[in-house]
């Protein structure tokens, strides 16, 4: 960490409080110690005087002045694996009197674990050009056609110095939003709300560049970037590999699944080469995908009878320009249980479709393609839906005790850790079974797996 970024960690008076069984940070700005050495980068640390300041001015004008700021966690192990999402709890002075606000802010975790560092810079680098470069545009276009803007957080500040990156967003959690229990698998009425959201993100990114003549990935080069580009992206082959071998071994244990685990660890070796031909363009349903939407990057807000009312997509980081089909099958392979999932299929493309068609329609523009298109599409890109499952669905149902600690493991051991925990999450966990299996048996019978 920089002498600056030290000088302002340390400026005023830290106190660390356990205030209803969270930690907090409390930053006096008026009050000042020595600093005798540089402190260790944590996440912490990355989160500045300096930064709290632009935020604040971003989101309050320039008459608002910072009074004190404390850092408060409030996630829960498993949520966040990319980075650290904690929050700011800011004092400030406006117009004669002392208010409050808040921020949800997203680090780089420091972690030991350097082998996904380069993948770390990429993601903040994609994430915060959607939300300063790309949500404005396409929220311009929704304007013109008449249409709220997108439904995801507020972007006041983003510090992308490789390894020091932070985020600040806005907090969410004062309107009412909360994540869903990504134990329980979604239901339709959250689903419902999801969808239609993500087609109008879909097709507000179709207008943009209908609008514009403009090949997006050209211009916002980051969108260009993805976890194969970088130097972890070997280490995510191994890991890709290693879990579609589980799951084989899973498939195996199981009486009537041995055909799966059969094929599965024939498919194991190309999963990789498999997962990037599913990304390649596919005109005409490429658009500019949200790319991890799954249970823990969507909030809720319910109504006093506890019915969810409204939505809002976080965490734009893997964003990229590829069939707006592997987003929906990565939502519905990793966020539902199988007949939820089933039963629903047919309503829940539908009603995606309408969204989209009505966005683009309001925009002068028809979609280039019809529903029944849009159903054979979503089944050409299963393949991706299946490698995800794979991929996320472990950590979906992961109980604290079977998450990695990736604050304290090294490169070394990563991937060999990865493999076991997941061999004992067979076993251990009652959740997972049924959750492969209901992806074994769609891909049985979407001749998928065959």
């Amino acid at each position: 960490m920089c002498d600056k970024q030290a000088e302002e960690a340390v400026n005023g008076r830290k106190t660390q409080e356990a205030v209803n069984g969270r930690q907090e940070e409390t930053v006096d700005v008026k009050q000042l110690e020595e600093v005798n050495e540089a402190p260790q980068k944590t996440y912490r640390s990355l989160i500045t005087e300096s930064h709290v300041k632009q935020a604040l001015k971003a989101q309050q004008g320039s008459s608002a002045q910072l009074l004190s700021w404390t850092v408060t966690d409030f996630t829960n192990k498993g949520d966040n694996y990319a980075c650290v999402v904690t929050s700011v709890d800011v004092r400030y002075h406006k117009e004669g009197k002392d208010r409050k606000t808040s921020f949800v802010v997203k680090c780089n975790p420091c972690r030991a674990l350097s082998i996904f560092n380069e993948f770390t810079t990429m993601a903040f680098q994609k994430e915060a050009g959607y939300y300063l470069e790309l949500m404005p545009l396409f929220n311009a276009q929704l304007s013109r056609v008449g249409r709220e803007p997108i439904r995801a957080p507020h972007c006041f500040f983003a510090h992308l110095t490789e390894q020091e990156e932070v985020i600040f967003l806005g907090d969410l959690r004062p309107e009412g939003f909360k994540m869903f229990d990504r134990m329980k698998g979604m239901d339709k009425a959250h689903a419902v709300l999801v969808l239609k959201e993500l087609g109008k993100l879909h097709a507000a990114s179709i207008l943009y560049q209908k609008e514009t003549s403009v090949v997006l990935e050209d211009k916002y080069t980051h969108i260009q970037k993805d976890f194969q580009s970088v130097s972890g992206g070997d280490e995510f082959k191994k890991i890709l590999t290693s879990q579609t071998e589980n799951a084989a071994e899973m498939a195996e244990r199981i009486s009537g699944y041995e055909k799966v685990a059969d094929w599965l660890k024939d498919f194991a070796p190309s999963s990789m080469d498999v997962l990037l031909e599913q990304l390649k363009k596919s005109p005409p349903f490429d658009v500019l995908c949200h790319g991890d939407c799954w249970n823990n990057n969507i909030l809720f807000r319910y109504d006093e009878t506890g019915v969810p009312v409204d939505v809002r997509l976080l965490d734009f980081q893997i964003n990229r320009k590829a069939s707006l089909a592997t987003d929906l099958n990565y939502f519905m392979y990793t966020s539902f249980n199988g007949p939820e999932r089933k039963d629903n299929l047919e309503t829940f493309l539908n009603v995606y479709y309408e969204s989209l068609r009505e966005v683009l329609e309001a925009g002068g523009t028809k979609a280039e393609f019809t529903s029944q298109e849009l159903q054979e599409e979503y089944h050409k890109k299963n393949l991706f839906g299946l490698i995800m499952a794979m991929m996320v669905v472990p950590i979906v149902v992961s109980q604290a005790a079977e998450i990695m600690d990736l604050d304290n493991i090294t490169d070394g051991d990563f991937v060999e850790n990865h493999r076991e925990r997941m061999l004992k999450q067979l076993d251990s966990n009652p959740l997972l079974r049924p959750r492969f299996l209901s992806v074994f048996d769609d891909m049985l019978e979407y001749g998928i797996i065959s």
